[in-house]
């Protein structure tokens, strides 16, 4: 009885010394703080950014304004091009990951968040990747390969957002795949993720460039640590009006209003002299946008997010400013943003600088930015 009796007492010791060595598991990272007000830093690593401001685009007066004005997290766009080698993917391209790295930090030491997210130019490799599985191992590795490299940080200080809008189901791209395709290969992008950390946060999101309805497709993966994503530009005749890169009629758009009315695009019909533009202006007037409009399509992606019980971001909206009567801009912003909150969403605006954004540079000097801030009271950081 007395052998039984001090066996029991060693076990218990050695169970108690066991716990009392063990390191306390981390503190849990709030996600939804994290990633509640973000900007999009657009041409910093995009596949058609000037190399030669791979080291200087961005710098300490930039984030100390994008600090100051409560943004608690950035998203920092890195091109196909920039760290990815297909030929050998398991290797990151050293002479651009020493100024990614760079960037990352110096996000960081502002006290901010960085989203590293894989965001091509075209589709090119999206078309491929789509019916051959070793193009889709090749990101695998890809990632693995970021990962392994970036989990450095902490959690709550460094992010993964795995693709930027997938989209050769959703229009005619000549690949003969259904929506479906991407589930799968994204689950392998964030599986090639998790081999290397489970801590750090990753971001997905639908095909169709990320919609809400490509959102509602996807049945929330197996993993710990998953943020759903959507973007958001509606109502897009106003976003993106003047925009050259969206096709026919969209450039000949200018001074379109928001809100919406039948009356307040008259004019603007009146004026034309294109049918196309013509029609499109009057669908979106008697359409009626308005907060209300926008508040109920986004209720869609916070249903779905609710249904599933995961975390939800928006983390691409905003207008186009060069042809928008600036009130009609700053009302958008606003009612995009405030029913972003209600929904408990977090959100990303495009972008921070450039034809989306809030900081100018008065006579083209980069070493003098201006925040706009009127767009920061649209969103509610003034």
């Amino acid at each position: 009885m007395r052998y039984i009796f001090c066996i029991l007492l060693l076990v218990s010791l050695f169970a108690f010394c066991k716990k009392k060595n063990t390191p306390p598991p981390p503190p849990a990272v709030d996600i939804t703080k994290i990633l509640s007000r973000g900007i999009n830093l657009s041409n910093w690593f995009n596949d058609y950014s000037d190399k030669g401001q791979y080291s200087n685009r961005f710098t300490a007066a930039q984030f100390s304004i994008i600090k100051q004005a409560g943004f608690t997290n950035v998203r920092l766009p890195i091109g196909h091009t920039i760290l990815f080698q297909p030929a050998n993917p398991s290797q990151l391209n050293a002479a651009n990951l020493t100024y990614v790295d760079a960037a990352v930090k110096a996000i960081i030491d502002a006290g901010l968040t960085a989203t590293i997210n894989y965001h091509p130019l075209n589709d090119d490799y999206e078309k491929l990747m789509a019916t051959d599985v070793t193009k889709a191992d090749a990101l695998a590795a890809y990632w693995k390969a970021v990962a392994s490299f970036f989990k450095k940080y902490p959690a709550d200080k460094l992010i993964f957002e795995v693709y930027n809008e997938p989209h050769i189901a959703s229009y005619n791209s000549g690949v003969p795949v259904t929506k479906s395709w991407w589930a799968p290969v994204q689950e392998k992008l964030v599986k090639a993720i998790r081999e290397i950390t489970s801590e750090h946060y990753v971001v997905v999101g639908g095909e169709g460039w990320n919609s809400m309805d490509g959102l509602k497709l996807l049945t929330p993966y197996n993993y710990q640590r998953i943020v759903y994503n959507f973007h958001y530009y509606e109502p897009f005749v106003f976003t993106h009006q003047g925009a050259t890169w969206v096709g026919d009629p969209w450039p000949l758009l200018k001074d379109v209003p928001y809100p919406s009315t039948p009356e307040n695009v008259a004019p603007l019909i009146a004026a034309s002299s294109n049918q196309s533009v013509k029609d499109l202006l009057n669908w979106y007037g008697n359409y009626r946008f308005n907060t209300d409009t926008l508040y109920n399509q986004l209720k869609v992606a916070a249903d779905w997010a609710k249904l599933n019980n995961v975390p939800l971001i928006c983390n691409e909206f905003g207008s186009y400013k060069p042809f928008a009567p600036r009130q009609s801009r700053l009302n958008l912003i606003r009612d995009v943003r405030t029913s972003l909150e209600q929904l408990k969403i977090g959100w990303a605006m495009w972008d921070c600088d450039e034809g989306f954004g809030f900081i100018d540079y008065p006579g083209g000097n980069r070493n003098n930015p201006v925040a706009d801030n009127e767009v920061l009271a649209a969103l509610g950081l003034k």
